[in-house]
């Protein structure tokens, strides 16, 4: 839950990167096919307008398309990311245990909430109590809190 913003991440460099390449092979097939249209053979012409037009054309169009397709996934795993940073910092309302959060949220298991609020404290989100009998209570921390407003939008 909590590992997705570095896989966004990368998600967004990868459909950038096939943007740009895409956008780069389109342009290079437009300038390829009007220089085969100078050659004096309708052959030339043919094979120019295939292998140096239409090919890297077709191909760039297709990178730009898979490109947009990984940076729209990138964004939605942001925004679910988000959505759940949000749904765990609510369950944490007066402090709660793994187990009591992945009962509010319904959770597949403790260790899964234990995970993600694990994650909340590395990111300063949350604060880990430890009660006399040895229970881990997570709180939200409501300084650092404000300060990380925009990670949750």
């Amino acid at each position: 839950m909590m590992g997705t913003q570095s896989t966004s991440t990368r998600g967004s460099l990868v459909g950038n990167t096939l943007v740009t390449v895409g956008a780069l092979s389109s342009a290079f097939g437009a300038v390829g096919w009007l220089s085969a249209l100078r050659s004096p053979s309708i052959l030339t012409i043919a094979l120019g307008f295939v292998l140096y037009g239409l090919l890297p054309l077709v191909v760039g169009v297709s990178f730009v398309w898979r490109g947009l397709g990984v940076i729209e996934e990138a964004e939605a795993a942001r925004r679910a990311d988000a959505v759940s940073r949000a749904a765990l910092l609510d369950a944490l309302r007066g402090g709660a245990t793994a187990r009591e959060v992945a009962a509010r949220l319904c959770m597949p298991s403790a260790r899964d909430a234990e995970r993600a609020l694990d994650g909340l404290v590395r990111d300063d989100l949350a604060k880990l109590d430890v009660t006399d009998d040895g229970e881990l209570v997570y709180r939200r921390d409501p300084e650092t809190l404000l300060l990380h407003d925009h990670d949750v939008n």
